[in-house]
């Protein structure tokens, strides 16, 4: 299993900023793929795990009757709450791997996790908390992850300029490999979904900005020799692109 910590030494609120910037080139169909597996509505009460900066959560703030988002990083804690209003909406400080002793005024109809479960150092056993913490008849948790061959054109050149580090290159396994059998072992019925979807950068000063937000495993002391790699395939193509692969699991009880 990748490390959880070195993993989440991307996450600070300014490179998550620059990221979701970039990642805006290939947000409508993601966000259409999340919303519908989501399904929120005014009845649900709703855990967000990682919410980072708040990109699904202060959407479905305005839909549903109350949601708790769960985050490790203070920082990134101090960054949504200077976003977010409202008496339904709670953000509380812990790890997802302490789930089942955190005290977050479940139960929930709604759990999710959007890109954030592998930084978890025991998915399998967020799942089993997560399905204590449901209850109702339209409960579910949702799960957004990496799934297989994402960014693999990325990661290949990437290697071609600076060793990557194990965690990053197994993050696109861990779905699969981890979460899709604790999902079929622990509830009663469980959907997947695909999506397919490309991030496309029109400007090597684009994709460079996407660089330097994906610290630290694109290295800041190989930056030069990364702009010279990314500028002759920007001659040669002109464009880059990076396809994105993610598996949509629902699971309930």
């Amino acid at each position: 299993m990748p490390e959880a910590g070195a993993l989440n030494r991307v996450n600070t609120p300014e490179r998550l900023r620059q990221r979701v910037a970039c990642n805006l080139l290939a947000s409508v169909d993601f966000d259409r793929f999340v919303h519908d597996l989501l399904e929120p509505s005014g009845d649900d009460i709703a855990l967000d795990i990682g919410p980072g900066l708040g990109k699904q959560l202060i959407p479905i703030a305005a839909t549903v009757r109350r949601i708790v988002g769960l985050d490790s990083s203070p920082e990134m804690i101090a960054a949504l709450g200077a976003r977010i209003s409202g008496p339904n909406v709670e953000v509380v400080g812990g790890s997802m791997d302490d789930l089942a002793d955190l005290d977050l005024g479940g139960p929930f109809t709604l759990v999710y996790s959007v890109y954030s479960l592998y930084y978890s150092a025991d998915p399998a056993r967020v799942v089993e908390a997560v399905a204590r913490l449901l209850e109702g008849p339209r409960a579910r948790f949702v799960v957004v992850a990496p799934d297989l061959g994402n960014n693999l054109e990325w990661y290949s050149d990437l290697a071609r300029i600076h060793d990557l580090p194990t965690d990053v290159l197994e993050v696109s396994r861990i779905c699969r490999r981890v979460v899709l059998p604790a999902f079929l072992d622990v509830f009663r019925t469980v959907k997947r979904s695909l999506l397919r979807s490309e991030l496309r950068f029109p400007t090597l000063e684009d994709l460079m900005r996407y660089y330097d937000a994906c610290a630290p495993y694109c290295l800041a002391e190989r930056r030069d020799e990364a702009q010279e790699h990314f500028r002759a395939k920007f001659e040669r193509e002109g464009g880059y692109r990076i396809s994105r692969r993610s598996l949509g699991l629902i699971g309930r009880r």
